[in-house]
This record gives C-alpha cells, sequence and structure tokens, in this order.
C-alpha cells in the first residue's frame, strides 16, 4: 500500500468515526480515538490528530502514555516543540502518572532546544529518581 493510499484509508476511517459519533447509540471510547490519533501522527497528519485529541478530551477521555508519546513524537518530527511541549503540559496534568517513554521521545527531541529540555529533564529526574538521563556532548549536536 503507497504512502497516499495509506493517508486515504486513514481519512475515510476519521469521516466514518464522525459520522458513527452523532449516533444515539455512541458512547464516548478512548481505544477509538488513541488508534486514529497514533496512526495520523505517525502519518504526521498532526492538525487531524489534534482535532481528535481535543475531541477526545471534549468527551472527558483521557489518554495513554502511547497515544501522549506519538503525540510528542509526531510533533517533534514536525519541527514544532512548542506543540510537543503542549501535549507534556497535558501529560503532567493527567489523571494518571507520566510513564518513562514520552518523556525519553522528548528529551531527545529537544536536544536542539536546552531550555526546554531542562525543564523536561528536570521533571523526569523528580519523577523518575532512579532513572538516569543521557546527556551527549554538546559538540555532538551542534550546540555551542
Amino acid at each position: 500500500m503507497s504512502e497516499l493510499e495509506r493517508q486515504e484509508e486513514f481519512a475515510l476511517a476519521v469521516k466514518v468515526f464522525k459520522v458513527i459519533r452523532k449516533q444515539d447509540w455512541y458512547r464516548p471510547d478512548a481505544y477509538l480515538y488513541k488508534d486514529l490519533i497514533i496512526s495520523l501522527a505517525k502519518c504526521q497528519k498532526m492538525d487531524d490528530a489534534m482535532q481528535l485529541w481535543e475531541d477526545m478530551r471534549k468527551e472527558n477521555l483521557f489518554p495513554d502514555s502511547q497515544t501522549y508519546t506519538e503525540m510528542i513524537r509526531g510533533f517533534l518530527r514536525q519541527g514544532s516543540p512548542a506543540d510537543a511541549m503542549n501535549i507534556y503540559e497535558d501529560m503532567m496534568k493527567s489523571p494518571e502518572p507520566p510513564e518513562e517513554l514520552p518523556f525519553r521521545i522528548l528529551l531527545k527531541g529537544l536536544l536542539p532546544h536546552p531550555l526546554l529540555r531542562n525543564r523536561v529533564k528536570q521533571d523526569f529526574e523528580e519523577l523518575f529518581p532512579e532513572r538516569h538521563v543521557y546527556d551527549p556532548p554538546e559538540e555532538i549536536f551542534g550546540l555551542r
């Protein structure tokens, strides 16, 4: 399946989901949102993923760690560290305690942004005091 066909398939899935949500029998389901959001994020359709994210939140559903991870990864791939940080902030306010993986993805993606990275690193070290954060030498990433 080509990338274009895959994107068209996801677009169709989102349209079908929007129709389903209007049905009387529909009940909010975090797993439906999760699957669609992750698929869109992996295809770098972050505007569409963000729209579903907002719809999910309006239905008082909370993402799981995998959903946070893929949204953060998607925004970092897109070159949008500010949007990745917005997802991070949402994760930190979630009723579920955050897991390690989204932090690791964000710490790696924020290497060119030391101020943001230091903030995330500090939160990581507070939440996971037994875990270590690797700080590569600055010259590797041209951060002089």
